[in-house]
């Protein structure tokens, strides 16, 4: 399917936004809630078990962590999702080093890899931008770009 609405991108593109939108937006919610919910925990621990108390303190963290981690996931959607061309084809492509290059645009780009910040943050990826793409990388153990066989 590559029918295209007034010239842009296919019209099925602004319905797959529309979709990680509302369920971005709801993952989001009920993130917010775990995390206020947990807030509170936190602040009545000092009534807990002082052994409970940090698996508390740990689970604030983590679950602080995963609203990032969500709206990294989020972000790399919604750069997918931007980089589908008129003819319905990504303009995706590869990159020396097993990396890819998202083509975006320059607010989307910018976006994304802020994002994707918590995800660099903790494996052996790299997300930069250049021009209005974005450029991810999967480094080896070394923390080195591997050497790519295309």
């Amino acid at each position: 399917m590559t029918e295209t609405g007034n010239g842009d991108a296919p019209v099925w593109v602004p319905v797959l936004l529309e979709l990680s939108r509302t369920a971005g937006h709801d993952l989001r919610n009920a993130l917010n809630g775990l995390v206020v919910s947990l807030e509170v925990v936190r602040s009545r621990s000092d009534r807990l078990d002082p052994q409970v108390q940090p698996f508390v303190a740990q689970a604030v963290d983590q679950s602080e962590e995963s609203v990032r981690l969500a709206e990294g996931s989020i972000a790399l959607l919604h750069l997918v999702l931007s980089a589908v061309d008129s003819d319905g084809a990504l303009r995706i492509h590869g990159e020396p080093g097993h990396g890819v290059r998202i083509e975006s645009t320059e607010e989307e780009a910018v976006r994304a890899v802020k994002a994707l910040g918590p995800f660099t943050a903790r494996s052996a990826v790299t997300a930069e931008m250049r021009d209005a793409s974005v450029i991810l990388r999967v480094l080896d153990k070394a923390g080195e770009t591997e050497e790519s066989n295309d």
